[in-house]
């Protein structure tokens, strides 16, 4: 029982670790992008471009760029050698670097612009994730500490009382599956209610793509086929193969977002944004950055109202869950040992 602890607090330190790492990757891609841009526009062919970055990166980016770079120089694909950053950075940060990159292998031309705009929806998804996570640290924190709180009143009585741990697995083990129970059910519970809500996030990283895509000279069907053969693991990839199917099977452009617009709200602003452009000839791209914007705004007031609601709602698992099992581990075993 003593060296219980030890394990989970490994566990845990490592689970943070990994959670540091992924973060210090995703930052450090806006860099990554910005320093390509420079590359090529200095005139290095696409190769020596990811060669010449890699040593400025962080170990975790900089082997996957070496692997990239020694890819390209050898005639592969550049969708295939993008693969060698599967694990280390998310897809759909991936997807809009390899659109505005394979638009650029294709045709050449200045990526400057397109890169630069990369690189700032980059920094806009990593700042609205800061920010949702700093609205629910403190509920994090918070959670942490019910959850642990009869699991390390255990451990105290363990070392204070000789008899505790005999009588809590013997005649107490009843005890011990209920307290066991109800802290599964908070952590369960607590959890759930610290989840962030991000239903237009997913959405908005798909006009992101789709986007970059358009500033590359690509048109909306290209970009969105690009984003989906790129970005498997989008959120609103249903959606979006739905649409692409309709378009490519011919079935016309009001058919086929019409059938997009049933699919939500924001799915239909998108679709009336992609009409009215095609109507006056107003520039796709402008607009569809706008919604993008307003989707992770209404996450974050989303994020914002979880947070106010949040203390609030914690009092239910702590009332029903955490006290009967600190009751339980608490005062069980002495009340059973004076019984005896």
């Amino acid at each position: 029982m003593p060296g219980a602890p030890a394990p989970f607090v490994r566990r845990w330190g490592a689970l943070v670790e990994r959670r540091h790492w992924r973060r210090d990757r995703r930052a450090a891609l806006p860099g990554l992008v910005e320093s390509i841009a420079s590359a090529l526009g200095s005139g290095l062919s696409l190769p020596q471009a990811f060669a010449e970055v890699a040593p400025a990166l962080p170990a975790a980016l900089a082997a996957p760029t070496r692997r990239v770079a020694a890819s390209l120089a050898l005639g592969v694909r550049l969708d295939d050698a993008l693969v060698a950053y599967r694990g280390t950075v998310a897809d759909e940060d991936v997807a809009p670097i390899a659109i505005v990159l394979g638009a650029f292998t294709r045709a050449g031309g200045r990526v400057s612009r397109s890169l630069a705009r990369v690189a700032s929806l980059l920094r806009g998804r990593l700042a609205l994730a800061d920010e949702q996570a700093a609205l629910t640290a403190q509920g994090r924190v918070s959670a942490a500490v019910l959850v642990l709180l009869a699991p390390l009143g255990a451990v105290f009585f363990a070392f204070s009382m000789p008899d505790y741990v005999a009588i809590l697995v013997g005649p107490g083990r009843a005890m011990l599956g209920a307290a066991v129970v109800l802290e599964a059910i908070a952590a369960i519970w607590l959890r759930r209610l610290l989840r962030v809500p991000t239903t237009g996030s997913a959405l908005a990283s798909l006009l992101d793509a789709v986007v970059v895509g358009l500033d590359s000279g690509m048109t909306f069907e290209q970009a969105l086929r690009a984003l989906v053969v790129r970005a498997p693991a989008v959120g609103r990839l249903p959606e979006a193969r739905r649409l692409l199917a309709d378009l490519a099977l011919g079935q016309g452009a009001r058919r086929a977002f019409g059938a997009f617009a049933a699919s939500g709200p924001a799915e239909a602003r998108v679709a009336a944004l992609i009409a009215s452009s095609t109507r006056f000839g107003a520039p796709l791209a402008d607009l569809l950055v706008i919604q993008a914007d307003a989707l992770r705004d209404a996450d974050r007031r989303r994020a914002e109202a979880a947070a106010r609601r949040l203390p609030v709602l914690m009092l239910f698992p702590l009332t029903f869950c955490v006290l009967p099992a600190l009751l339980i581990v608490f005062l069980g075993p002495p009340l059973l040992s004076l019984v005896q």
